[in-house]
């Protein structure tokens, strides 16, 4: 059993010199799984070229000529139901403009992120109180309406859309250099 004992410190000092011989992904898009989504993979390129803007002080590079650089898209969705308005059709608009806002949301929320703020109190081993709070702040610039359909009698779908120079040049402003 002695000799077992020796051997723990000199398997934990090989330990940092094996870390350093694993090679971890550079890029979120080398951490993508192989049944990754093509959202998540626009997702993971937007990451990678805000990572490095950050790392080089600079806009992420443009898209190449020929690339499949396709634009961001936001859904929105909201009921006709539940909006304010003494018509029918009153309501309906309201719905659109509500389906609008959170297809916007879901650009803000790809381009700038979302910040979540959690607490959990927890009491004699048992959770009193959980809460979780997310916000999401930002300017979004030439963001385009592509589809608004009814979904279902009682709601509305919108599609927008956020071309990817567009994503670049809000980078840029947000870093002062435009």
């Amino acid at each position: 059993m002695p000799r077992a004992a020796a051997l723990t410190p000199a398997i934990l000092l090989a330990l940092p010199l094996l870390a350093g011989c694993v090679s971890t992904p550079q890029t979120a898009s080398d951490a993508l799984p192989l049944s990754a989504t093509e959202q998540t993979r626009q997702l993971a390129e937007v990451k990678d070229n805000l990572d490095a803007a950050d790392r080089m002080g600079a806009p992420p590079p443009a898209a190449v000529a020929g690339s499949e650089a396709r634009p961001l898209k936001g859904l929105g969705f909201a009921q006709i139901s539940g909006q304010p308005g003494k018509t029918v059709n009153e309501k309906r608009l309201m719905a659109i403009r509500a389906a609008r806002m959170d297809a916007l949301r879901d650009l803000t929320e790809q381009v700038h992120g979302i910040r979540i703020s959690a607490s959990t109190t927890v009491r004699d081993a048992v959770v009193k109180e959980d809460s979780l709070s997310a916000v999401v702040q930002g300017t979004l610039r030439g963001a385009r309406t592509t589809r608004v359909s009814a979904s279902g009698s009682d709601s509305y779908e919108v599609e927008m859309v956020l071309d990817r120079e567009t994503v670049a040049y809000i980078v840029r402003a947000l870093k002062g250099r435009v």
